[in-house]
């Protein structure tokens, strides 16, 4: 601005100049005059103009700002919004900061079996197995959605149309809430898998069999397993795991429970309570080795009451019309057959408490892994009021208590996995997951997946007082007598081996192919025996030996 007023006024001097010196010195004067007021004239134009070009100018810089201010909240809603994304086949959705996420999750397996029975099965007890059924089932179908809200909370809704044996309508495993603040400890409440061994802690998709091993199933099953309410405190550190569930009745139990397998409903008047933990500790954490030893226990102090306002001990014969009972048995660690049949299984004992402990260890070294555990139940009897007979025409109420029971099983496992993979080791849990294949199956690349060889041998024994010929006279007409023996429970002796091939096309896609040979040996259950001879504990052997083929295919997201 200052150099252009110097350069008007430098040029009108110069004009003036030339015209004053030809001009009087009043005409000289007037001309000046007029000059300098055109001067003033242009001076107030080219001022009025800089004002408005210095008032756009800010204009222009305002917009500018408000335009920055625009984009810098733009990217902010941007950077805070939440971000989808698919990994492995798997929908996810998370805020930009972490703080809250949420995937869907979902296992799809679907079986198919065959039992090889021998021909003398078929004139064993409808109980023992004499026809179990070839076929298939949706063993998992489970759907549900995991995630975490404000950073430490976690939470996992998960509902399973699958089942053993039989599918079931939808029912939930999982629905609970997590607080993991304080990690590496942990605080979980609701609904789920409180953790009782190795095998109860190694998820469904990553087990190396069909089920898991007998033995371990049988103890889950006591106060664990999914659907368990429970409060757990867990600590998951590096080297050390440990957790301790106050837990109750499954979600499913009572008079609400699915009918699975022909099963019906059994009230619960007063539901069960019990106390599960389970340590594990690292002794050996290298980059291609790692090997865990550990140590777990339960104790149901209260078992559920079955029958309204029920007293200690039964009123008038054992079995499933006490106040509390329980059953031990299970599948034979495959679940094609419909009837689900279980080849061992005790029977309903009048209960007052139930207690299991076991020793387990497992370890992987590059691509081998192995692992192996023990567990051993005790069963105290409740005492049982019997009408006792002395005399055809004699009877009397007598309370007898039965001996206390003890059972175990034990069992060894482990795979090679061909293809150089390890099966991975999760801190969180005190456990082991399937192996990563290195290379995902393609015909295009020509790549196959990994490969793991997989065998086990389990056994499960649940006879105690086998051959006690402690009884009670409980019916006496004429000279026959009805013996019943309080103390002997014969569930059997089941001894399996597994041998098997896993497919991982992809770290979702398996295909598994199991072949097994079960031996189980079972005494004819002398719950009560009529006679007019010597009384004498039957021998008919309900055992048998078979073997079973099936195979799985499995998408796990």
């Amino acid at each position: 601005m200052k150099i252009v007023t110097a350069l008007v006024a430098a040029s009108f001097f110069a004009s003036s100049s030339a015209t004053a010196l030809a001009a009087t010195p009043d005409a000289r004067l007037q001309t000046l005059q007029d000059q300098i007021s055109a001067l003033s004239k242009q001076m107030d134009d080219l001022k009025a103009d800089a004002q408005k070009q210095e008032s756009a100018l800010k204009q222009q810089q305002e917009e500018a700002k408000a335009r920055d201010a625009e984009a810098k909240k733009l990217a902010a809603t941007v950077a805070g919004a939440a971000k989808p994304g698919i990994a492995n086949g798997r929908l996810s959705v998370a805020s930009a900061d972490g703080n809250f996420t949420a995937a869907v999750r979902s296992l799809l397996q679907l079986d198919t079996g065959y039992y090889m029975q021998g021909g003398g099965a078929n004139k064993l007890p409808a109980g023992y197995g004499p026809d179990l059924s070839s076929g298939g089932n949706l063993r998992r179908v489970f759907l549900g959605l995991q995630g975490k809200v404000f950073s430490d909370w976690s939470y996992y809704f998960l509902y399973d149309f699958g089942g053993a044996s039989v599918e079931t309508q939808g029912h939930i495993l999982y629905a609970y809430l997590q607080y993991d603040g304080l990690a590496p400890w942990a605080i979980k409440v609701g609904a789920y898998a409180p953790p009782i061994n190795i095998e109860d802690s190694t998820a469904s998709a990553d087990l190396m069999f069909f089920e898991r091993n007998s033995s371990s199933n049988l103890q889950r099953n006591i106060a664990g397993a999914e659907g368990r309410n429970a409060i757990t405190v867990m600590y998951g550190g590096e080297r050390l795991f440990g957790a301790l569930a106050l837990t109750g009745n499954k979600i499913c139990d009572g008079s609400k429970a699915l009918a699975v397998a022909g099963a019906t409903a059994v009230p619960n008047y007063d539901e069960q309570v019990a106390v599960a933990g389970r340590l594990s500790y690292m002794p050996v954490s290298t980059s291609n080795a790692h090997w865990i030893v550990g140590a777990n226990a339960l104790h149901i102090f209260k078992l559920p009451d079955l029958t309204a306002n029920g007293t200690a001990n039964l009123s008038t014969t054992p079995g499933a019309t006490a106040r509390s009972n329980y059953t031990l048995g299970d599948l034979p660690e495959i679940s094609v057959d419909s009837n689900g049949v279980q080849l061992v299984s005790t029977g309903a004992l009048a209960v007052g408490h139930v207690t299991s402990w076991g020793l387990e260890t497992a370890g992987n070294y590059e691509n081998f892994y192995g692992q192996a555990g023990y567990t051993a139940y005790t069963v105290k009897r409740s005492p049982v009021a019997y009408t006792v007979f002395t005399a055809a025409a004699t009877s009397a109420a007598q309370v007898l208590q039965p001996s206390s029971n003890s059972f175990d099983g034990w069992y060894i496992q482990g795979s090679w996995i061909v293809t150089g993979e390890a099966r991975v080791y999760n801190q969180a849990t005190a456990a082991f997951g399937a192996p990563k294949p290195a290379k995902n199956f393609s015909i295009k690349d020509g790549t196959w997946g990994a490969f793991e060889v997989v065998a086990r041998y389990s056994t499960l024994d649940l006879n105690s007082h086998a051959n006690d010929a402690a009884n009670a006279i409980t019916g006496w007409v004429g000279s026959s007598k009805t013996y019943t023996y309080y103390n002997t429970v014969r569930g059997g002796d089941q001894k399996i081996v597994t041998i098997g091939l896993n497919w991982y096309l992809n770290p979702v896609i398996r295909v598994a192919l199991d072949y097994q040979y079960i031996d189980v040996s079972r005494l004819q259950t002398p719950a009560a025996v009529t006679t007019t001879a010597t009384p004498a504990l039957p021998a008919l052997n309900g055992g048998q030996k078979l073997s079973t083929v099936g195979l799985r295919f499995q998408l796990s997201i």
